[in-house]
């Protein structure tokens, strides 16, 4: 009779130290895969830090260019040296890049706020005037967007800082109540471009439509015509919209508005004194006072993209008054191929590739950020 009974514990004794190695081994791979992930977690985050601190250097940078040292702040135009991109910098483990774009060259929302109710009804019914208003409707118009006195009268009753219509076209708070989102009439300045949205009147669609040519600065500013867009300059000239824009382009960079004054007058043939009635100094400009930098910095893993609003108004030295960081995924999962359904309705409509066509015309009196990419959607 054969005895199996110590070969039998040989062989328990065996497996239970197997499954116990096993166990050990998998203990062991999961406290070195947590490691590696608290390293790299570790690594991203130090990287992050890193290169916010590159990108606010970045920062001294550009108002180093805008200060009273190194820019004639009497004009300002793409052609100075301050429009110039910045080259691509490379930093210890990554690069940084970046440009500086005017933001008095679109329409500022808070401009609005100067308006009463006479004002904006002479405005809009004078052939002979033209204001941050009647050039707002022209944009619209062009834009192919509905344009109509209650698309400027609820803009003022927004910012303005009474709670009383401005006419009957304007909109307050129990007109917002009854919405099917209500909200709040802010009668304060407008934060953010975005913010038009909130707006009674205005949808999500027209808004982006209308983004590369507004924005929102502290108080009421003139349109630089050195650095508008040529959609918008225009939308200035009103029913003589083409014949002004063609002197525009002719005379920019211009150094001086009084010039730029009796050039009208010589050019249209109408007195000088109806000339700064029709664009009165608060409307256009050649000088700028709120600038936008754009800034892109990789480094490592990590990727982050900068903007920030760069005020010089009674300044000799530009300070940051907002900043809006984006961190940019290190890699994005490859395009999944759309079906036949899906690319029937990705198809962009005419009024959209139209739209897109003006955005990227009116954009080439910005070459550096629209050149490097880093001006996508301008706000």
């Amino acid at each position: 009779m054969i005895k199996s009974g110590p070969q039998k514990q040989r062989g328990v004794a065996l497996l239970a130290a197997l499954i116990l190695m096993l166990a050990v081994v998998l203990i062991l791979t999961n406290i070195f895969y947590r490691h590696q992930i608290d390293v790299s977690q570790a690594s991203a985050s130090l990287h992050g830090d890193q290169a916010l601190l590159i990108a606010i250097s970045g920062e001294g940078w550009a108002g180093e260019l805008l200060s009273d040292k190194n820019d004639n702040r009497d004009v300002d135009d793409y052609g100075e040296i301050w429009a110039q991109a910045m080259p691509l910098l490379p930093v210890e483990g990554g690069t940084l890049k970046g440009c500086v774009s005017d933001l008095q060259g679109k329409i500022n929302l808070n401009s609005f706020v100067t308006y009463r109710g006479s004002s904006l009804n002479n405005e809009l019914n004078n052939f002979g005037t033209m204001g941050v208003a009647k050039a707002w409707l022209n944009l619209m118009d062009m834009l192919q967007i509905p344009a109509s006195p209650d698309r400027v009268a609820t803009i003022v009753d927004w910012v303005d800082s009474d709670s009383f219509v401005i006419n009957s076209w304007g909109a307050e708070q129990p007109d917002y109540e009854g919405l099917t989102f209500p909200r709040m009439v802010a009668n304060d300045f407008i934060s953010d471009a975005s913010e038009l949205a909130a707006i009674k009147g205005y949808s999500v669609q027209e808004v982006q439509m209308l983004l590369p040519w507004m924005t929102a600065l502290p108080g009421s500013t003139p349109i630089n015509i050195n650095t508008a867009s040529e959609q918008l300059i225009l939308a200035l000239g009103g029913e003589n919209g083409q014949q002004f824009l063609d002197l525009v382009k002719q005379l920019r960079p211009m150094s001086d508005i009084n010039t730029f004054y009796q050039e009208l007058e010589a050019y249209f043939l109408i007195p000088l004194l109806d000339v700064k009635k029709r664009w009165p100094p608060t409307l256009v400009s050649v000088k700028s006072d709120y600038f936008q930098l754009y800034l892109e910095v990789t480094l490592g893993e990590a990727r982050i993209q900068v903007k920030s609003i760069m005020d010089r108004k009674g300044r000799a030295k530009p300070v940051i008054i907002a900043r809006e960081i984006t961190v940019v995924p290190a890699s994005l999962p490859d395009k999944e191929e759309q079906s036949a359904a899906e690319q029937l309705f990705a198809k962009k409509s005419d009024d959209e590739e139209s739209n897109e066509q003006l955005i990227q015309q009116g954009n080439i009196v910005q070459p550096a950020c629209v050149a490097m990419g880093l001006m996508g959607e301008i706000t």
